[in-house]
Order: C-alpha cells, then sequence, then structure tokens
C-alpha cells in the first residue's frame, strides 16, 4: 500500500509536467460535453481572464504545497535536503538548482512540496518555484500551480517576487528543459555557460544566490540519446524550440512491478541534494542597458556561482558521488542503496 501511495504521488507529479498537454484537451472536451458543462466552462474561461496575472505576483497560499501526502514523494527514492549555511529571512534569494535532470523530481520533492521540510530548515523564506508562463495558461493546471506556490518566469514577475517583502525568494533551474535531453546516468554534464540571466536578475534585485545541487537526479532515468543530426535528436530540438518542453527518450520503472514495455515512473535511487552557502550580492545602482560595466558586473557573479557550484561538487563528490566498484555492473554499478554512483565528474559543457 505505501508504494502504491508513492507511485500514486509520482503519477500527479508526472501529469502536472505535461499540464499543458492534457488539461487543454479536457477544458474542450468538456465546453461539448453538455449544456451545464459548457456553461461552467465558459464562467471559468472568463474566471481565468479576469485573474490572468495571478502569476505574477507574491500573493496567495500554497495549501498544495503543504499537503502531508507529499511525503510519500520523497520516500519513494528518497529524497533528502542538506542545508549548508542558514539564510536571514531579511534577505531575498534566487535558489538555482542543478541538474535539472529529466523531470526534476528531487527539486520538485525539496522545493515544491514540504516533505522534506524546506520551511523548518529555512524558516521565514517564502519560495515562489517558477514556471514558463505558458503553464498558467492552461486550465485547470493553472490553479494546482498557483495553490502550490508556483509563479511565472517574466523578467518583471522574478523582480517583483524579489523585491516585495523580506524572505520572498524564487526557485529557477538555470539548465532548463534542454539540460533534460543532456541526462545520463551518473553524470553531471550542466548547462550554464551562457546562462547570465539569473545573474543580471540578482544584481538588478540585490537578491543573493543560493547554489544547489542534487546528487543523483540524473540517474532516475534511463535516457537514449539520439545521434547528432539525426531525425530524432531534429525532432527533440525543434519540440524545445515550438514550445520549450522536451521529451527525451526515457525508460525508468513501470506502474507495476516487472514493466518493460511502459516504464515512464523514474527509478526508486537515492537522491541527495545540497544547498550551499548564500553568495551575496550587491543590488546594482547604475544603468544596465549597454553599460560595460554592468556587463562586466554581470560576468564576475556568474563566474563566482559557477565556482560556488563547483565547490559543492567537491566537497561532496565522494560521500554523495562516489565511483562505482571496480568490475559494478547493472544496478550494481548505479548505487549501493544510499547513493548513487557517478560515471563522470561535474562539467559546465555550454
Amino acid at each position: 500500500w505505501e508504494r502504491a501511495q508513492q507511485k500514486l504521488a509520482l503519477t500527479i507529479i508526472m501529469f502536472q509536467i505535461i499540464g499543458p498537454f492534457f488539461y487543454w484537451p479536457l477544458y474542450v472536451a468538456l465546453l461539448w460535453w453538455s449544456p451545464f458543462t459548457r456553461g461552467m466552462m465558459v464562467a471559468y474561461g472568463i474566471y481565468m481572464w479576469v485573474d490572468r496575472r495571478a502569476h505574477t505576483v507574491p500573493e496567495g497560499d500554497a495549501p498544495v504545497r503543504r499537503l502531508p501526502f507529499w511525503r510519500h514523494l520523497a520516500n519513494y527514492f528518497p529524497v533528502k535536503l542538506i542545508k549548508s549555511a542558514d539564510l536571514d529571512p531579511a534577505a531575498n534569494y534566487m535558489f538555482c538548482a542543478h541538474p535539472h535532470g529529466v523531470a526534476s523530481f528531487s527539486h520538485t520533492a525539496n522545493f515544491l512540496t514540504e516533505s522534506t521540510g524546506f520551511s523548518r530548515t529555512f524558516p521565514g523564506i517564502s519560495l515562489y518555484p517558477l514556471l514558463l508562463d505558458a503553464h498558467f495558461a492552461a486550465p485547470f493546471h493553472r490553479e494546482i500551480a498557483l495553490r502550490a506556490g508556483f509563479r511565472g518566469a517574466s523578467k518583471a514577475t522574478i523582480t517583483n517576487l524579489l523585491t516585495a517583502r523580506p524572505g520572498s525568494s524564487v526557485l529557477l533551474i538555470p539548465g532548463g528543459a534542454a539540460e533534460a535531453l543532456k541526462a545520463q546516468p551518473g553524470t553531471y554534464d550542466i548547462i550554464l555557460n551562457k546562462r547570465k540571466g539569473f545573474a543580471r536578475m540578482a544584481l538588478t534585485t540585490g537578491a543573493h544566490l543560493v547554489p544547489v545541487l542534487a546528487f543523483g537526479e540524473t540517474s532516475l532515468f534511463e535516457v537514449t540519446q539520439p545521434a547528432p543530426g539525426s531525425f530524432m535528436a531534429k525532432v527533440q530540438k525543434l519540440i524545445l524550440k515550438l514550445s520549450g518542453f522536451a521529451f527525451p527518450q526515457l525508460a525508468g520503472e513501470g506502474f507495476w512491478p516487472g514493466a518493460k514495455a511502459v516504464r515512464p515512473l523514474p527509478k526508486a535511487l537515492p537522491v541527495t541534494t545540497v544547498v550551499g552557502a548564500p553568495i551575496p550580492v550587491k543590488k546594482w545602482e547604475g544603468p544596465t542597458r549597454d553599460n560595460p560595466a554592468f556587463t562586466a558586473a554581470v560576468d564576475e557573479l556568474h563566474a563566482r556561482y559557477c565556482a560556488a557550484l563547483r565547490a559543492i561538487w567537491d566537497e561532496h563528490k565522494d560521500r554523495l558521488a562516489p565511483r562505482a566498484p571496480a568490475g559494478a555492473t547493472g544496478a550494481a554499478a548505479l548505487t549501493n542503496g544510499v547513493v548513487c554512483y557517478r560515471r563522470k565528474s561535474l562539467e559546465i559543457v555550454e
């Protein structure tokens, strides 16, 4: 029964990940189902239009995030959260999580729910996970996202969140969907070299940067990498460009024991997330557009951030991502049941 509840929690999360593709057809179907459902959907559509800016402001409660049911999500792997330093609730923070993995399940458990006790670990910090604005245009899906504390990832929204009040903070995954296509068990290939928008936002708002590294996130699925330039590789890039979503060829675990054909759920492997010490950021007071001094400041902060991320890796890799024993194969080459093994060290590849 416990395992069934854990897989139910995972299935709910999977449906939310593909929410815009699932809930729109449901909405259209209800529009045509009957006069009653048509009236309800028209009224709901009007409500969505009136409430269309809800994802841009730091207001409202997040009851979905606090549901005790989500403990099953964290226990499935299990997922653990490690704090490197206390965070001053009088400041604002940008939590930047790595790697994205296929579906960011550890980041979901740690920061999108209270299953590992984020609010107890970092009291006074109001965390708003960021989503593409397209998610908030999807009926039903937007209501769940808003009540889980999600907000839009636009520049204006992030500025609103980081300047609203002390402790108001955001979570983003700089590597994004493109990083999902690079996920391989035991690897930590990070897309970060050209991702400097978070550094710009930190400087313009004065929010401190908090590097986050999940050890084991990339081992939750077996991912088939299409050959560069192949038809499948082109299709994946096209979907990513048009929708902002990544659809890697993957295999994990099935809904029932022994399933082989359909395995959309992640493997039950341990993931430990380390939240690094905050990187202090002084708010930029001068002009930013076409300003070489600001560009230099962004580059310097970005370099400091990359160094801090590598420092987390160097400090914890031998304990949280050791090398597999010589000669190990199959599942024994992935994990010892406590941590996931690494095949290569963290590398900022793009």
